[in-house]
């Protein structure tokens, strides 16, 4: 009874976005994933006020470091620059109410945490229950930053922006590893690395897929089991699969969780269907924001 009323708490605080209580929080309580992954702060509730009160501060010493042309200042720049983004992620996000939020609840309900940087402004928070995931998911990070150092102490002139930014994104086995510890199928998690590999947008294929499925008849939301997952088809079996079982999981638990989820999936759905308009949206208001700061 005392770990349904704690989940009853957790369903009821509105600090924490709906999807990521259930599929974040709840799915590893459960045992329903061995892993999640939460980034913040784009997953806070007020995510778009937090955003804009960091790039308020720091997006005026990025036109600095622009006008720099000389190699050493200008990395010297580059450095002030990530260190003021530190301390204006952690005195405006980690500061917020919303961010301790997930904090008091990995103590509430047992969980264990990492937290990793990605980028100065950004976090990505993995909860776990056992200690065998944290030293896998430890190795994972510390692989992560070493790839990304390699790539820009030797960038090619072959890699993109998002291949220098995000070099592990195109590396199968890491890709591999951290799909399964989130509990993704495999058949996915290889789809996806091999559209990665081949300068294939998994946003887009991902998009048209669901619009395809839908002109052939349906699409089973429950394919798109936890959010920001791309499957590596609409109708996949073993996608469709682990929503239902989760499904079931959630409803013998507490009737309402199952209600819960059940809207939750649709909008996942939603977000795939919508992702590459969502990204486009998001570049071009960065542009609009680093244009309005230099002036």
């Amino acid at each position: 009874m005392k770990g349904s009323k704690t989940i009853r708490g957790l369903k009821d605080d509105t600090r924490l976005l709906t999807r990521v209580k259930l599929e974040n929080y709840v799915f590893v309580h459960l045992g329903l994933r061995p892993c999640s992954q939460t980034t913040l702060p784009a997953e806070l509730p007020n995510s778009k006020a937090l955003g804009e009160s960091i790039d308020e501060r720091t997006y005026p010493l990025l036109k600095r470091v622009r006008a720099i042309s000389d190699p050493l200042k200008k990395r010297a720049a580059i450095d002030a620059v990530k260190r003021e983004m530190r301390a204006a992620f952690k005195e405006i996000a980690e500061a917020s109410d919303q961010y301790r939020a997930h904090f008091e609840w990995v103590k509430d309900l047992g969980l264990r945490s990492l937290q990793d940087e990605v980028r100065p402004t950004v976090r990505e928070l993995y909860l776990f229950k056992e200690r065998e995931v944290e030293k896998r998911l430890k190795r994972l990070m510390r692989e992560r930053k070493k790839l990304r150092r390699q790539a820009l102490k030797r960038p090619s002139p072959d890699l993109g922006r998002v291949q220098l930014a995000y070099p592990e994104e195109f590396k199968r086995g890491w890709l591999r590893e951290i799909g399964e510890l989130l509990g993704y199928p495999r058949c996915c998690t290889e789809q996806y690395a091999l559209d990665r590999g081949q300068g294939v947008s998994v946003e887009e294929r991902a998009a048209q897929q669901i619009r395809e499925a839908e002109q052939r008849g349906s699409v089973d939301p429950f394919a798109y089991f936890v959010g920001y997952f791309f499957p590596c088809n609409p109708d996949c079996d073993t996608a469709v699969s682990r929503g239902n079982e989760c499904l079931e999981s959630l409803r013998e638990y507490a009737p309402y969780l199952g209600e819960l989820y059940a809207s939750v999936v649709m909008e996942n759905l939603d977000l795939v269907r919508h992702q590459p308009e969502i990204i486009a949206e998001y570049r071009a208001r960065a542009t609009k924001s680093f244009t309005r700061y230099e002036h």
